[in-house]
């Protein structure tokens, strides 16, 4: 497959210095928006469904690319915070475009903690009609699988030291940093996403199997006591999840703590069969994906999951 794309559509100015690219398709004037930010390491057309989600979701939506201050290598010196608050002003500005519209967020990967965090989190911020997470793994679990045990307790005692000498802000040796995916990372976001034990308190460290299930119950709980439905589509073949992890009883805990606060699920919501991590499959396994995906939009246009 070609690493060269091009795609139709707008680039939006939602705040001074941030921009959101929205897919475009002829002869549609869409009055709803689904806002999508990926993982580490991404931006603009980097998750290989992007063009083939936007082309596939009904017609009143369009399908819009969010470029917050961690997109590609930034995600090393910012946060969950800073991001939740980014999104916010994104939405407010597609809401004022599109008055009356639905916006819905989904997120690939670390994207996912954005809008989980986003439906979940203390603080005034504009009020979405629905949430997507695919591929919501634990950043914390995906780091133990790439560093040898030695050399994560070794990092995490480094930034824990930097962040008590007040260098949370400082970005960490080469050795630490360029290592996880090949950013510079700052103490402070190392701890978030490293999250170590006991307490595993990174603000990152949303979706890790091992969380007692309280910790659901502050994340997901909250999001079904606020009342926005949520889709959750783990891909049953993510190479990001240890292959000690029972994905199926993970979702359900997931889904448990939303549910039983009152939340409402999609009908789509749980795993996607054969998927990868950024479902890069084509076929089969992507129209399965698409299709979950639109039905769950259409869903909320229609008032009815």
């Amino acid at each position: 497959m070609s690493t060269n794309i091009k795609a139709p559509g707008i680039l939006h100015r939602y705040t001074t210095r941030l921009v959101a690219f929205e897919h475009t398709r002829n002869d549609v004037s869409p009055h709803n928006s689904l806002l999508f930010v990926g993982g580490l390491n991404d931006g603009f057309l980097t998750v290989p469904y992007a063009q083939d989600l936007a082309a596939s979701i009904p017609s009143s939506y369009s399908f819009i690319e969010v470029l917050l201050s961690s997109a590609f290598s930034g995600w090393g010196h910012s946060s969950i915070s800073q991001d939740v608050e980014e999104m916010g002003k994104c939405v407010e500005y597609f809401q004022s475009l599109r008055p009356g519209g639905k916006v819905v967020l989904m997120g690939n990967s670390t994207g996912c903690q954005v809008v989980l965090a986003y439906l979940s989190s203390e603080g005034s911020r504009p009020k979405v009609d629905g949430g997507i997470l695919q591929a919501p793994v634990s950043d914390r679990q995906a780091i133990e699988m790439i560093y040898p045990a030695e050399d994560y307790k070794r990092y995490n005692k480094m930034a824990q030291k930097w962040v008590q000498e007040g260098r949370g802000d400082h970005i960490l040796p080469n050795e630490v940093s360029l290592a996880l995916l090949g950013a510079r990372v700052t103490a402070n976001r190392w701890l978030s996403l490293a999250s170590p034990g006991p307490e595993h308190a990174g603000e990152d460290d949303m979706f890790s199997s091992d969380l007692e299930y309280g910790r659901f119950q502050s994340t997901f709980g909250m999001a079904g006591r606020r009342g926005v439905p949520l889709m959750i589509l783990f891909s049953e073949n993510d190479g990001f999840v240890p292959k000690a992890v029972d994905k199926e009883a993970l979702v359900a805990r997931m889904e448990k703590a939303f549910v039983d606060a009152g939340g409402q699920l999609g009908k789509g919501s749980g795993i996607l069969p054969g998927a990868s991590h950024t479902v890069k499959e084509e076929g089969e396994v992507r129209d399965e994906f698409l299709n979950r995906v639109r039905h769950f939009v259409e869903s909320l246009e229609r008032g009815a999951l």
